[in-house]
């Protein structure tokens, strides 16, 4: 990689962020004129979706049948990765601070390293359990302090913890994902599916969904309500996901990864401009310790790397190994593993001897 490459992807990679930071604080406007956080998700979905099949349908042009045969991931992206994570952090943003939502979501990496030492029952190195502490703590610190703008609502917190939930389920099905489904496919069809999950599901009175399709307020000024959905799609959706997949494949996954974490900054400076949540300094000692607590996470030496091409919360995260999962995976390797998970297994011998916990990987 050039240098000029190199600069390129760091410039796209702080500009994702960006990009995704601004999905929140430009969606609440909406949410305050009486938009449901259903109705939201599943106009921005259309609107992105309208934009990126034509493109995944090409770039899947020699192998059109991949839609069909890796359709598990596709449905399971799109009703988890895009309708569940989308719809709970909506809502949790239509009740508490951008922000606050967001380092909610932050937890995802912590919550998944809590489970896999439950179920491994292998404790993590030391700097991981640090990470995860300064995680919750910085996290505590800035909820606490949600109440000096409205008070801290609880069904907001929860709402918060679910998009958490969330993606930690989209980091399970992308650590599983096969290498013959392009990004944009899994994009693109995760958009339609998880819009019609909603859609049905507002049919059925599960979801609320109410619209206006008037003017919002906007940098001081009335906007139609189509130019700040305009914005989430095409800057929040598209180009943060797209330049997310860019900047992993410029930089690597772990560089990527890290500069990713702008976002909660970024967010931090949109909403406090657009929305006027201006942070105390409290809150950003909160932020700060749970950007913090992320990145020691992520550096955890005994841990492998569990690669995901997009997402709400920047890939990759670290899990704990088992050595005795590996050795089984390694003599059914043979039998009936996808090839999918090969590479994965192979990586983890080479650094450690052993294997990560998310599992053997999916079959058809």
């Amino acid at each position: 990689m050039t240098a000029r490459q190199r600069n390129t992807g760091i410039i796209v990679a702080v500009l994702t962020a960006i990009a995704f930071a601004g999905s929140g604080p430009f969606v609440k406007p909406l949410l305050l004129e009486g938009w449901s956080a259903g109705a939201a998700v599943i106009v921005r979905m259309l609107a992105a979706a309208v934009v990126i099949l034509p493109i995944a349908i090409w770039h899947t042009r020699a192998d059109l049948g991949v839609w069909l045969r890796r359709w598990k991931w596709i449905v399971g992206y799109g009703m988890i990765a895009m309708a569940a994570t989308q719809l709970f952090y909506y809502t949790a943003i239509g009740r508490m601070p951008v922000s606050m939502a967001l380092l909610l979501q932050y937890l995802a990496p912590v919550l998944l390293l809590m489970a896999a030492w439950v179920q491994t029952r292998r404790k993590p190195a030391n700097v991981t359990l640090v990470g995860a502490v300064l995680s919750v703590l910085g996290l505590l610190l800035a909820l606490d302090l949600g109440s000096a703008t409205g008070g801290l609502d609880p069904i907001g917190v929860l709402f918060g913890a679910l998009s958490a939930v969330s993606v930690c389920g989209y980091y399970l099905i992308a650590a599983a994902m096969p290498d013959d489904l392009p990004p944009t496919a899994l994009i693109g069809g995760g958009l339609v599916v998880g819009a019609a999950t909603l859609g049905a599901l507002g049919v059925v009175g599960a979801v609320p969904l109410a619209a206006t399709w008037g003017t919002v307020e906007l940098f001081g000024t009335t906007v139609p309500w189509w130019v700040t959905m305009g914005i989430v799609v095409l800057i929040g959706t598209l180009g943060g996901y797209l330049g997310g997949v860019f900047a992993a494949r410029t930089l690597g996954s772990r560089l990527a990864s890290f500069l990713g974490l702008l976002e909660v900054l970024a967010t931090l400076a949109v909403s406090a401009v657009l929305l006027g949540e201006i942070p105390t300094w409290m809150q950003g000692i909160g932020a700060a310790l749970v950007i913090g607590g992320v990145i020691a996470v992520r550096l955890a030496p005994d841990t492998v790397t569990v690669d995901a091409p997009l997402g709400p919360v920047t890939a990759p995260i670290t899990l704990p190994i088992d050595p005795e999962m590996a050795r089984e995976l390694r003599e059914a390797e043979g039998e009936d593993l996808l090839t999918s998970a090969i590479p994965v297994i192979r990586e983890a011998e080479a650094l450690t001897g052993s294997m990560p916990i998310v599992g053997e990987g999916p079959r058809e």
